[in-house]
């Protein structure tokens, strides 16, 4: 009880009552008092000058009877008004304090369950001031919480799904052979190498997603140009989509300026995107990989636009979100790691820039990114537009 809050507010209310007024009741009292004497002694030498009595000399102050059941008439009536104000004082501090303990019981209760791990309470009916503000960050921070163990368990299951598939191949294959069952032959080996291989990469590229999004992925940011990054992992996924019928080219503008970034995360952030592009476009189909000849927002943007199936629009707000699949099976099939995009997402804004895509369902799909280029990059792109458009004229 002596604790509580709304015993302290209570007694806090009183006591402030009593001290403003008795403070006001003695003064009161006081002037009262001091004007009701002056009053007697003027009236009194009013009547001795009337009377013919010489002025001089201090005059007596008597109270008579009426005058003294007057001042105590008027004490009476102050200290009476003060116990009403006092009792007026507590039902104020009741109230006030009710109105604050009700919320606060309720951020109370929530909390507790919050830190039990149920991020689903919200704190209702608190609204206006400053407990509707605290009540509106409350809720907001649980929402978040709650979206967040969502999202966390959501990544676990699909980390062990990604990691249960090639673990069941391998272990599967190695009880075969064990068994007599398979041959340890060249073919099978190879099949568990690549299995094998499937786990490092999902392995790397969690590791890679984690530090980015924890905002720890180290960066060497170097001058790069833009042309010798694309031409790499051009070629790098050249004869696979020769294997598979894909055209693939680049459509650069000349004198590019350089980028501020890290050569080995921007080749990995556009090599994801070759790879995704890959996957999703069928035999005869194209994938283009070009720049823009501008510096917009103060970034480059590049992109890398396929013929493949499209994304729904259903499916675009998600698409670089962990292990989204807008095509289980088909990804499933090609070997990727469910991840790629997301690590994309989260390498081009540790380098400060920004991601997105537009698609149409059945005619392909274009992911836009957009780098910071080296300081003053800007004015030489503009002056070499010009350069070329005087060439050109």
């Amino acid at each position: 009880m002596w604790n509580s809050l709304a015993f302290k507010l209570t007694v806090a209310s009183v006591a402030i009552a009593l001290v403003a007024v008795g403070t006001a009741a003695i003064l009161i009292n006081r002037a009262t008092t001091r004007d009701f004497d002056r009053y007697l002694t003027h009236d009194q030498t009013m009547e001795r000058m009337m009377s013919g009595g010489m002025m001089g000399g201090p005059t007596a102050q008597v109270r008579g009877v009426a005058e003294e059941q007057f001042l105590q008439r008027n004490r009476r009536a102050l200290w009476t008004g003060g116990l009403v104000g006092s009792g007026v004082a507590i039902l104020l501090g009741l109230a006030l304090a009710g109105q604050i303990r009700g919320p606060l019981a309720k951020f109370s209760k929530a909390s507790r369950q919050v830190a039990k791990g149920d991020f689903s309470q919200r704190v209702e009916g608190v609204s206006g001031g400053e407990l509707g503000e605290l009540a509106t960050a409350f809720n907001l921070m649980t929402e978040n919480l709650q979206q967040d163990e969502q999202r966390r368990q959501r990544l676990l299951a699909d980390i062990a799904h990604e990691l249960r598939t090639p673990l069941s191949v391998i272990q599967g294959n190695l009880e075969a052979m064990l068994d007599g069952v398979l041959e340890p032959d060249a073919a099978h080996l190879e099949a568990l190498h690549r299995e094998s291989g499937l786990l490092a990469r999902i392995v790397r590229d969690l590791r890679d997603l984690t530090l980015a999004e924890a905002g720890q992925l180290r960066l060497e940011r170097v001058p790069t140009d833009v042309e010798p990054l694309v031409a790499q992992e051009v070629a790098r996924v050249e004869a696979e989509a020769r294997d598979r019928g894909i055209a693939l080219r680049s459509d650069l503008p000349v004198e590019l300026p350089a980028l501020d970034v890290d050569p080995d995360r921007a080749r990995q952030v556009l090599g994801n995107l070759l790879s995704n592009a890959l996957r999703y476009t069928p035999s005869g189909g194209s994938i283009t990989i070009g720049a823009r000849d501008d510096i917009s927002d103060g970034l480059l943007t590049l992109y890398v636009a396929d013929t493949g199936s499209g994304i729904a629009p259903g499916d675009l707000p998600h698409i670089f979100d962990h292990f989204y699949r807008a095509d289980p099976s088909r990804q499933r099939a090609s070997g990727g790691s469910g991840i790629g995009l997301a690590i994309v997402k989260q390498l081009v804004e540790a380098h400060g820039g920004r991601v997105w895509v537009e698609s149409q369902l059945g005619k392909g799909s274009t992911f836009f990114i957009s780098l910071p280029p080296v300081a003053g990059a800007e004015a030489e792109s503009e002056d070499a537009r010009r350069r070329l458009h005087s060439r050109a004229s």
